[in-house]
């Protein structure tokens, strides 16, 4: 047992002297965050479920085949055939639809909340990126089922995106590959669904968790930006203080972001269960369904483009997303707690409320 022990101790020590591990561990392990921040963990379940994404379509990809002629077979194929395959492609769709949800929430709880405010400006900016990312990732997996509702809806898709002023017309010939969808438009969606998104989703997130790693966590009830209650490199143990305000990240903080995780399992394997993804006729670009529409997080869109000017109901959401990424540094007020910024609370409540019944009326219209 004790040579053992000096076996494992002697491998430590040799990727410790090379590689400075119980350093970086010490670091990602020794942070401290506000107790008044333990009360949501969308950003942590986001993450969660981009793992999930990453191991269920490896998975599908080992059976996927991105042409026109198999792709719909494969997919036949991996529900009917491939033992557990229909779990696996309800998993995948499941977490896709939540991964998006939820990114969206961590984005409204950030915003509520003042969090974006200095110091948090670019994490902010990144986080604003990443959710962009997941937008594409789930527009670009939508078509490789490659049936009716699939093709259609891509259709749709690419025609908003070809309704963007100016850019629109090249932008919707780089994500079509042609004027119609074709094998160009799939293996395009396949390419970018595949290596690029996730590299990039990786990337960013990468990014974004060492920024909030080097910043902390914001506390939800500071004042204003400049009453942070500790920076994180004045947390001491022992301080009445630091024991009253602060938590170690480990393991109070990541035990509850592992049974958030847990319960976010069960979740997805009840829903997947109880409603599984399913497949259509097989795609047939020469009949048009009866009622064609985007999946649920473009819906807004879709619907505003029906019931307001085509330019007004491209252009606004531009402005609004460009406005977003811009906002830390552009709500100058620098008061955190919300009775205090009616101005972009109330903008906020308005736009949440209009996206919520533009994708309502677009659901049921």
């Amino acid at each position: 047992m004790e040579a053992q022990d000096s076996r494992s101790r002697r491998i430590w020590n040799w990727f410790e002297v090379r590689y400075r591990v119980g350093t970086v561990a010490n670091a990602m392990v020794h942070v401290k965050i506000p107790r008044s921040a333990r009360t949501f963990y969308f950003g942590g379940i986001t993450m969660f479920f981009f793992m999930v994404q990453v191991i269920t379509g490896v998975l599908l990809v080992i059976y996927y085949q991105p042409t026109p002629d198999a792709a719909y077979g494969s997919i036949l194929f991996i529900m009917n055939e491939v033992s557990f395959g229909w779990l696996i492609r309800s998993v995948h769709s499941w977490s896709a639809n939540l991964m998006i949800l939820f990114c969206v929430l961590h984005l409204l709880r950030v915003f509520f909340q003042g969090a974006y405010k200095r110091p948090r400006e670019v994490t902010w900016g990144v986080g604003f990126a990443l959710l962009a990312l997941t937008l594409l990732f789930g527009f670009t997996g939508y078509l490789l089922p490659w049936d009716q509702r699939a093709y259609w809806a891509t259709t749709v898709g690419t025609e908003i995106a070809g309704a963007l002023p100016i850019v629109g017309s090249a932008l919707d010939l780089l994500l079509r590959g042609g004027s119609d969808i074709t094998a160009r438009t799939l293996s395009r969606f396949f390419g970018v669904h595949v290596l690029v998104l996730p590299l990039s989703v990786l990337l960013f997130l990468v990014l974004h968790l060492t920024m909030v790693h080097q910043q902390g966590l914001a506390d939800p009830k500071r004042e204003n930006v400049n009453d942070e209650t500790l920076p994180p490199g004045d947390f001491n143990p022992g301080s009445p203080e630091s024991k009253r305000q602060l938590l170690p990240f480990f393991p109070n903080y990541i035990l509850d972001e592992i049974i958030a995780w847990y319960i976010m399992l069960a979740a997805l394997i009840v829903l997947a269960s109880l409603f599984p993804a399913g497949l259509e006729e097989a795609a047939n670009p020469l009949s048009t369904p009866a009622h064609t529409k985007p999946e649920w997080y473009f819906l807004f869109l879709y619907q505003g483009l029906k019931v307001i000017p085509r330019i007004v109901g491209v252009t606004l959401p531009i402005v609004a997303a460009v406005v977003l990424l811009f906002l830390p540094f552009l709500d100058r007020n620098p008061y955190i707690a919300a009775r205090r910024r009616p101005i972009a609370i109330g903008l906020g409540v308005i736009s949440l409320v209009g996206i919520i019944s533009f994708t309502i009326w677009g659901r049921f219209s």
